[in-house]
């Protein structure tokens, strides 16, 4: 599903979603399609289910965020060159 989904279906709260489609421009990561694996009230929880997943399955490309965010950009860590 698209952000402005995640966004209508889970109001006001925490997501851990799984990128399914994103892409790179001008070094920000645009997540074009999520899988949410969960919601919280929390985002300390979030982040704590986030860590035992990445420790599990490091090459899942997994993101904590708020559904109060208008879009889901994100700050590339990845250096292409």
């Amino acid at each position: 599903m698209n952000w402005a989904t995640v966004r209508n279906k889970f109001p006001d709260q925490w997501v851990l979603l799984e990128a399914i489609e994103v892409h790179s421009t001008d070094g920000k990561r645009i997540v074009d399609r999520v899988s949410v694996i969960n919601t919280y009230d929390e985002g300390k929880k979030a982040l704590q289910e986030y860590k035992l997943i990445h420790k599990k399955e490091p090459n899942r490309e997994l993101y904590v965020a708020h559904t109060s965010k208008t879009k889901k950009n994100i700050q590339s860590t990845h250096d292409p060159t």
